[in-house]
Parts: C-alpha cells; sequence; structure tokens
C-alpha cells in the first residue's frame, strides 16, 4: 500500500510530536526526552508513558524519516532505556510529590507522583492504590496482630480494637500516618485490664520514594516484662476485588523460593520460618495489568514466620511475624519493612524488584510499575535493531533480551531465566502480545529461546479467538484494538512464512467485522460483536494498519481471500480512512489527530498511531518498500 500522507503533511504530524508533546524529565540524576500526555490542561497532561514514547519510536524508526528525525529517536531512545536499566521496563515518568488532599485521620487522602492513600486511622485502615491505572486493585496495609505471654497467660489481640491515639504528622519529605494502640489484659481475681504496653504503627509516605516504610514498635508498660512476643505486619482483603493472587515468592539468603498458594479454610497456613530477605505477593493476570506488592524486611533475623489464611479458596490475608524471646519493662521492640506496590508486574522478575527495594535511587522519577505494553517498546527496538540506527550508549540487543525473556517468562508463569514454556491464557493481554510477535518478526539474529516464545506466543495468540471469529482478552472482554493488533500480528506472519492455521484464522478474524452506523452518527465505521469501537481514534487507526497487512499477506500468497472477503477488507480500511481524516486539526502550525470525534485535543497515545497507520511500516518491515522515503508532488 503506498503512503497516505504527502511528506509535507507526513512532517507536520511528526513536528507535532517534537514540538507539541516532547518534554524533558529528570530520572534520577539524568535528564531524558519523552512524550507527554497531552497537551490539554489535564492534571495528568505531563506524564509521560514508556508505551507512547516507544510508539513514537517505531515512527522514527521508518528508514525514509532518519535522517531528518534522528536527533528526536535519540532522545526518546534514552528515555526507554532509562526506563528499562533496572531489569524492569517501568511504565511513566513520574515528577516526585506529596499533597494532603484531606488531613482527616478518619478519612484521610494522600497523594505521591505514584499513588493515592486513603483509610480511616481510627480502625487502623491505610489503603494503596496506583496512580494512573483505573479499576486496579487496592491494597490494605491492615490486619495486625500482637502475641505475647504474660506469666503463665498466652495473649493475641487484634491491633485495631484497641487504637487510642491516631493522626498525620507532615515530615520536610512527606507524611506520617500512625495510629497507636494501649494494650490492656485482664489481670488479679477480678480480671482487671490492665496495662502492658503501647504499641505502635507509622506509615510513612515520601515525596521522592515510591516505597512506603511500615515502622511497628512495642514499649512494654513499667513494671511489665513480656514474653514471646511476636509484632505482626499484615496484608488484608486480598480476595476481594481484583484478580486472584496468583504468586507469593520469598528471598531467604540470596535463593527465590515460590510459596504455596494451595491454602484452604480459615486456618492460618505456615507459608515461611526464619529469616529472609523480601517477600513479593502478584496478582494472576498479564504483566502489564498484574498487581504487586513487595515488601523489604529491614529486620530479617527477627522475622519469624509467614502465615496466609484463604477466604472462599483464595488467598486473603498475609501476616509477617516477628519474634523477640523478652521485652523488659520499659524497653521497646521495634521492627520495619519497606513496602512498594507495583501497578502492572513483572512475575518471575523478584530478584530485579528486591534491588529496587535496596536501592530506590534507581526509581528516582519514574513509576515502579511495569509497562501496560510492553511488546510496543520491544517492538521499536527490535526495529532500530534491523535497522541499524539504535541510539548509542546503550547495548540495546541486552536490553532487548531481557526484556523480552521477563515478559515471556511472565506470561508462561516461570522464573525469568527458565526455558521457554507455554504461555498462560490468564497472562495473556493481546495487544502487548502481538507487538511482541511484530518485534520478533523483525529481530535481527534471533536465538533459539526467542524464536521459542515466538511460537508459544502464536500458539497462545491463536488460542484467543473464539468461534465466531473475534480475539478475546483474558477475562473474555472483546474490542476492536485487541482484535485489530491480533489481525495486524498474524498477517506479518502470514506475509513472511505460509501457515494453514493463520491463514484460516485471519479470515475468521476478517469475517468478524462488519461495517454499521454509530448510534448517533451518519458515518459507517467497522463494528465487532455490534459494539460502538471506533470513538476512539487510536482503534480506527490501529484497524486500518490491520487490514492493510492484510492485503500484503494476500499479495504475498501467506493468504487467500475470496472477492467478498478481498471487498471488505478495502471496504473497512477504506471506512477508518475516512474517520480518520475528518479527526485531523492544524495546530500551530504542526498537524494533531484528535483522540476522538467530540474532543478537542490530541495525545501521545493517539498520534504515532496514526502516522503508522497511514505511512508503509509493515511493508519497510518486509523489506518491500523504503516506507516514508517517497517524496510524493
Amino acid at each position: 500500500m503506498p503512503d497516505m500522507l504527502r511528506p509535507p503533511e507526513r512532517d507536520r504530524l511528526i513536528s507535532y510530536l517534537d514540538r507539541q508533546l516532547a518534554l524533558t524529565v529528570r530520572l534520577g540524576g539524568t535528564e531524558a526526552v519523552a512524550l507527554r500526555e497531552t497537551t490539554a490542561r489535564l492534571p495528568t497532561a505531563d506524564w509521560c508513558w514508556t508505551a507512547q514514547t516507544a510508539a513514537a519510536l517505531e515512527v522514527l524508526a521508518l528508514p525514509g524519516l532518519q535522517p531528518r528525525w534522528a536527533g528526536l529517536a535519540g532522545r526518546l531512545g534514552g528515555f526507554l532505556a532509562a526506563m528499562g536499566e533496572t531489569g524492569v521496563l517501568l511504565d511513566r515518568a513520574a515528577a516526585p510529590g506529596c499533597a494532603v488532599d484531606s488531613i482527616d485521620p478518619r478519612d484521610f487522602r494522600v497523594l505521591t507522583g505514584t499513588h493515592e492513600f486513603t483509610g480511616d486511622l481510627s480502625r487502623g485502615i491505610v489503603r494503596q492504590e496506583a496512580l494512573g491505572r483505573p479499576g486496579g486493585r487496592e491494597w490494605h496495609h491492615t490486619g495486625h496482630l500482637v502475641e505475647f505471654r504474660l506469666g503463665r497467660q498466652n495473649h493475641c489481640l487484634d491491633v485495631e480494637d484497641s487504637i487510642a491515639r491516631f493522626g498525620l504528622v507532615p515530615q520536610p519529605d512527606g507524611v506520617v500516618l500512625f495510629h497507636e494502640s494501649e494494650l490492656r489484659v485482664p489481670a488479679g481475681l477480678l480480671k482487671r485490664l490492665r496495662p502492658v504496653g503501647t504499641l505502635r504503627y507509622e506509615y510513612a509516605i515520601r515525596a521522592a520514594d515510591p516505597r512506603m516504610r511500615l515502622r511497628v514498635s512495642l514499649q512494654a508498660a513499667p513494671g511489665t516484662t513480656l514474653q514471646e512476643v511476636r509484632l505482626t505486619t499484615a496484608v488484608d482483603e486480598m480476595a476481594g476485588g481484583g484478580r486472584p493472587v496468583g504468586r507469593i515468592a520469598l528471598r531467604a539468603e540470596g535463593r527465590l523460593r515460590t510459596l504455596p498458594l494451595e491454602v484452604t479454610g480459615d486456618q492460618p497456613a505456615n507459608l515461611h520460618s526464619g529469616a529472609a530477605d523480601s517477600l513479593h505477593v502478584v496478582e494472576d493476570g498479564p504483566p502489564g495489568q498484574a498487581a504487586g506488592l513487595h515488601v523489604a524486611f529491614c529486620s530479617p533475623e527477627r522475622l519469624r514466620t509467614v502465615k496466609l489464611v484463604a477466604k472462599h479458596d483464595r488467598p486473603h490475608w498475609l501476616l509477617c511475624r516477628y519474634q523477640a524471646a523478652r521485652l523488659p519493662a520499659g524497653a521497646v521492640l521495634a521492627v520495619e519493612e519497606e513496602r512498594l506496590m507495583t501497578a502492572g508486574t513483572l512475575a518471575g522478575s523478584e530478584p530485579a524488584y528486591a534491588g529496587l527495594l535496596a536501592g530506590p535511587g534507581r526509581l528516582d522519577g519514574r513509576d515502579p510499575g511495569f509497562t501496560a505494553d510492553a511488546g510496543a517498546a520491544l517492538n521499536a527496538v527490535a526495529l532500530l535493531l534491523a535497522q541499524g540506527v539504535a541510539p548509542g550508549g546503550t547495548d540495546w540487543r541486552l536490553w532487548f533480551d531481557r526484556h523480552l525473556a521477563g515478559f515471556f517468562s511472565a506470561m508462561a508463569g516461570v522464573e525469568a531465566d527458565a526455558a521457554p514454556a507455554p504461555l498462560l491464557p490468564a497472562r495473556v493481554a493481546l495487544r502487548p502480545l502481538c507487538f511482541a510477535l511484530l518485534a520478533l518478526d523483525v529481530l535481527p539474529g534471533p536465538t533459539p529461546a526467542q524464536q521459542a516464545w515466538q511460537a508459544a506466543g502464536l500458539d497462545a495468540l491463536l488460542a484467543a479467538q473464539a468461534e465466531d471469529g473475534a480475539f478475546a482478552e483474558a477475562d473474555g472482554a472483546v474490542g476492536l484494538d485487541g482484535h485489530a493488533a491480533a489481525l495486524l500480528a498474524l498477517a506479518r506472519l502470514a506475509a513472511r512464512r505460509p501457515d494453514a492455521r493463520v491463514s484460516a484464522a485471519l479470515r475468521r478474524g476478517l469475517g468478524a467485522l462488519r461495517l454499521g452506523a454509530a448510534e448517533g452518527g451518519s458515518q459507517p465505521q467497522p463494528l465487532l460483536r455490534g459494539a460502538e469501537d471506533c470513538h476512539w481514534s487510536v482503534r480506527p487507526a490501529l484497524l486500518m494498519r490491520a487490514m492493510a497487512a492484510l492485503g500484503l499477506a494476500a499479495d504475498a500468497g501467506g493468504l487467500t481471500l475470496d472477492a467478498a472477503a478481498e471487498e471488505a477488507r478495502q471496504t473497512l480500511l477504506d471506512a477508518c480512512f475516512r474517520l480518520l481524516r475528518g479527526r485531523i486539526r492544524s495546530l500551530d502550525g504542526d498537524l494533531e489527530v484528535l483522540t476522538a470525534p467530540n474532543t478537542t485535543e490530541g495525545n501521545a497515545a493517539t498520534q504515532p498511531v496514526l502516522l503508522l497507520a497511514m505511512l508503509s511500516p509493515d511493508e519497510a518491515a518486509l523489506g518491500r518498500v523504503d516506507a516514508g522515503m517517497a517524496e510524493q508532488p
């Protein structure tokens, strides 16, 4: 397919990325350039997402664009390199900050550059969730217990039932939340309550550190010596909301061990005994969507056990118990943890998260979550490697190999350095997987392991197709963007080497689409299962590219389309083009693609996808044309 943009229009669309969206951000002690989310006046306007910058790099990897836009490509490449230098491909840049939105300790709200904290300190409730990931899991840092022996009597008290004081304490670098309990137990013949100690929980939230420091201290009352003391730090409500926990791993003595999750009933099951370095809890879901909680034990020698309680046969309540044989009168026992919440988590890469817990400077200016679309980043780097124009200063092949192995291993449910294995359906998200397959399609000199991962990914993608031809996500949801990404990846593979399974899936996938009228609109648009899917401009742009790729596969002999199917493909492509053409406007000499027909601004998620739809990226990847080179009149 010839480019659908004349060079002047193409360059004005790219200039929008450079002049309107490019933003300098600080990542630790260095500066990098990324694409901010939008030019609109929104609270998130200056957020810079890894996947969106990577999509722009895919555009700039087109051969004909390199001479003019090499400088911008190099600057964006520096950002991508920095976001992957920790061993986990991080989600976005995040400026430091800590704002107390509500100071009421019974209904507090604290916002940092990466997380939101809410709760009621009078009841010991501290909830945490990630910013920028709507509908994600809340982690509940609550459910604590304290145990001790006084004389011959053993006691186990619920911390939240005895809170006497609570509040928020501003700090130069953030805020400390606290609740304090006065521990009392029955004593003497009359069983009067006797004070035996003061127990304090502090949650330190810092502006420039996405970790939360939890400190627990117990001071024995005057004249009271406590024996066999057990302090507990807990995570509660894990079974409610979100995906089920799919993995709990623990590092002890430098070795990583996966802990059993087959826990039933309401009695605590002992997962581990003795000292440990860190604990990692991850949801069972696609890497870019699975929430995680990572705990560094700052007092490892005091750790006694890690226990788990199930609810409805799902992990629900996790308890880390610390011990002291004796606490004399007036003495203080204190333990500390660093807790890191990640929205998007790379299961199997716990050593990398342990490194982030130990060296938080590597997270300066960065959200700790794993990127929602690792495939986009892998594809951009693979294209740069294939063109031989990867920006200097980074071993990009090493970068690619490490992140590809981590991504596929997480989807397969194995350790990051394990041999390739089949992907787990619950761990697969269509778009990231499809763009990872595109990356492997162009990667020069793939290793045998990478070829095996490509085969496993193809199997998983084909298995995601429903009987009606639509490609479905892990939770059964069907959307035009995921469906289009699947058609694009399969068409590229079919154009490279014919495969009967792939061509059959492509024909069924094309047959699942139809043209219809949008609700409240007169312009026909592509529909999948009758849903109005073309509201957001990203979707018809991605589908337009997929339809062009189907034509490439047919031209190469990897796909046979009868006359009706070919007409449907061309009709869908033309409909997407007409929808998108009306959503482009001039802005200060540049061209901006509106995110939707009823909006007044574009963004970094939309602009690169439209450019790729209207240029010839897949012809270039297949070596058919020197995309972007033609200078049409």
